[in-house]
């Protein structure tokens, strides 16, 4: 009987302080190809260019950790326009912007530049992916 006794304890304890409260939704990225356009929620995106991948290649020790920059074009309600991403570091005075899009209900942000460098890697013919993703406006 007390065997039993402990286990239910056991169990509505385990219940009661497992549960979390908030659960962060995760995110979901789009991949968009250097030169492709893709639509995200009646936006449209094309990556156009990478003007600058100073970032520190992996397994190489680097006294800056670098950044990349590219250049976006964004469409939305029949307006382009040209946009700037920076990734990583930025310079004093700089500032880093991740943001394509934004509205009352979503914002459409960039979140990385793939392929990371590394070692072997290092030179200008690279195939380049833009990954952005939405989020939701509280």
């Amino acid at each position: 009987m007390k065997n039993s006794l402990l286990a239910i304890i056991i169990l509505f304890s385990s219940f009661a302080f497992g549960q979390d409260d908030s659960a962060e939704t995760p995110k979901i990225a789009v991949k968009v190809p250097k030169g492709e356009t893709i639509i995200l929620k009646g936006i449209s995106i094309k990556f156009l260019e990478v003007l600058e991948d100073s970032r520190c290649p992996e397994g190489v020790t680097c006294i800056w950790a670098g950044r990349a920059i590219v250049k976006v074009e964004v469409t939305s309600n029949g307006k382009t326009e040209e946009k700037t991403l920076t990734f990583g570091e930025t310079r004093p005075g700089e500032e880093k912007n991740t943001n394509l899009f934004n509205s009352k209900e979503f914002a459409i942000n960039g979140l990385k530049l793939n392929p990371y460098p590394t070692s072997e890697n290092t030179g200008k013919d690279k195939n380049y992916t833009l990954l952005v993703c939405e989020e939701k406006n509280n």
